[in-house]
């Protein structure tokens, strides 16, 4: 069973790193509304904490993060840049808690921090 689920998290991150481009398939999700719904927005970010259960497209993004941070989000599209920036602009003015727990996720040694700082700043 061990052996199982770490032959599932191999796949689930090579695939995020393989893609040329992000799946556009949740691209239509409304950010707005999951930005003012309080449950549903602490569901996602359970999950990119890695603390609660995953929809779809919360796992996806999920496996997604690590690359596009390494990447600079190259593979990202222009509505996904967007939205990112949205939900980024959001955390910082409005969860800054929650934005500081990703970070410690995400981040725990700054790195991207500082390659980020002048994007962060225009935030």
């Amino acid at each position: 069973m061990k052996l199982l689920i770490v032959a599932v998290a191999l796949v689930a991150a090579a695939a995020a790193a393989v893609y040329d481009v992000y799946p556009t398939k949740y691209d239509d999700l409304d950010i707005d509304a999951i930005l003012a719904n309080r449950r549903l927005f602490d569901n996602y970010l359970q999950c990119l904490l890695k603390k609660g259960s995953c929809t779809e497209e919360g796992a996806l993004l999920r496996d997604i993060v690590p690359d596009a941070l390494l990447t600079g989000c190259k593979k990202c599209n222009e509505h996904q840049k967007k939205s990112t920036e949205k939900v980024i602009r959001f955390l910082i003015k409005e969860r800054k808690s929650d934005w500081d727990e990703l970070l410690k996720e995400y981040d725990p040694r700054g790195e991207f921090q500082k390659q980020y700082a002048h994007y962060l700043e225009e935030l």
